[in-house]
């Protein structure tokens, strides 16, 4: 069984009249001890903040030692608020974790946020995390606040994050940005490393050939010394077809290496989005969803860097499937928070599995949420790690379940599942 997480009883009786806090609308999770303890951090980004919303990020580890018999055994909790944020600052609408001498690093985005770079251009708060503390809560520093340059407003900086498995790098998407030369909602990535301590923007980087509503930058992921950056509203091949940039992040940085279209055997690329969603397989490879047509594509890098096609994996494109990706070793976890539940239940979502063996991609199976509920959207966030013994966890987003409601109240207060 997986363990649930669900938001606060205030934050229920929030949903109940109305005000969904959208507690599970973004993930991340990462071991937190040798002993299989995992930490998982849960984003509500439009929770009730003095009167307004402005999001929430509620934090639990799971003690690992019990096994089989106690998968859920919660040892310590903890939340972020959004302290001295604006309304709508959306405080949690991305997030990533990654360990780092024994306490994790936690990025936390707040796109809609008011900050040094304008109205509604975004922030991003790094935090560094502890094991466990006094009475069972994990203490918590914050230690850096990202703003983007002055004069982006309503850049969105913040709507994604993503840390370098050492913790030393961080990427973060401004995807409504405008490009230099005057289009709306090209996009743009900032890239900060931390050098003794001291964190400091290392490059920025921007489409080579930026256009309107391309949003370079929507969805990243770290490859190794590579960073992959989705713009799924490119429309250079057809509108909406979407593409794929690997950027150069070490040393000086900032160098487009390479980029791919969308998968001409993936059907019409009209309206694919593809780079939606992407997700690191390891060192050598990575899973770019083109949802919009529903098909996943995997590229492994060759000996030179250069990306080559490996597999396309296909699904219902009504389903959603591709919106969320989540990798780990020899497996690829995709969601469909949009498909039908097993009773009829409209957008319940389900995750569906696959496994790889030697170059070809099998399906395993797929989880759904212990709560099924219409409209709970299962899915729609997911994040995965590997842990020491090999076995991975997945933590699944729910941002519409009932399943913290009263009994026959339907509310949509939100729930994650760590499988």
């Amino acid at each position: 069984m997986p363990c649930s997480l669900v938001p606060s009883a205030r934050a229920v009786a929030e949903a109940a009249m109305g005000q969904r806090g959208e507690f599970g609308a973004a993930v991340a999770t990462a071991p937190s001890s040798p002993e299989g303890g995992v930490f998982c951090a849960v984003g509500a980004p439009n929770a009730m903040s003095a009167g307004h919303p402005r999001g929430r990020v509620s934090m639990v580890i799971f003690d690992g030692r019990g096994g089989a018999l106690r998968p859920c055994s919660r040892i310590a909790q903890g939340a972020l608020a959004p302290t001295g944020l604006s309304t709508h600052a959306r405080f949690g609408a991305a997030l990533d974790v990654v360990p780092s001498m024994g306490a994790q690093i936690l990025a936390v985005g707040a796109p809609g946020a008011d900050s040094d770079g304008g109205a509604r251009a975004g922030l991003v708060r790094l935090y560094r995390v502890g094991a466990m503390g006094s009475g069972g809560q994990i203490p918590i520093a914050e230690f850096v606040e990202f703003t983007p340059a002055a004069g982006s407003a309503g850049a969105s900086f913040g709507a994604s994050v993503a840390l370098s498995a050492d913790g030393l790098q961080l990427a973060v998407g401004a995807p409504l940005a405008a490009a230099p030369d005057g289009p709306s909602f090209a996009g743009l990535v900032y890239v900060y490393g931390a050098e003794d301590g001291e964190w400091t923007l290392q490059f920025t980087v921007a489409a080579p050939r930026p256009s309107v509503a391309a949003t370079f930058g929507k969805a990243l992921a770290w490859v190794g010394g590579t960073l992959v950056v989705g713009a799924p509203g490119d429309g250079e091949v057809a509108p909406g077809a979407g593409r794929v940039y690997g950027v150069e992040a070490d040393g000086a940085g900032g160098r487009i290496m390479w980029e791919v279209a969308a998968p001409a055997n993936g059907g019409a690329a009209s309206g694919m989005r593809f780079g939606e969603a992407l997700s690191a397989i390891g060192d050598d490879g990575v899973a770019i969803s083109g949802w919009g047509r529903g098909v996943v594509e995997l590229l492994a890098f060759r000996v030179d860097g250069a990306p080559a096609h490996q597999a396309l994996l296909q699904g219902n494109a009504a389903e959603g499937f591709g919106l969320r990706l989540a990798a780990a070793p020899g497996r690829l976890y995709i969601a469909a928070p949009f498909a039908t539940g097993p009773h009829g239940e409209a957008s319940a979502g389900h995750v569906e599995a696959f496994v790889r063996r030697g170059d070809h991609w099998w399906f395993e199976g797929e989880s759904r949420s212990a709560s099924i509920s219409a409209n709970g959207e299962f899915g729609i966030a997911l994040d995965t790690f590997t842990g020491q013994l090999g076995s991975s966890r997945v933590l699944v987003g729910e941002p519409g379940s009932h399943a913290a409601c009263p009994p026959q109240t339907p509310c949509a207060a939100g729930a994650a599942s760590l499988f």
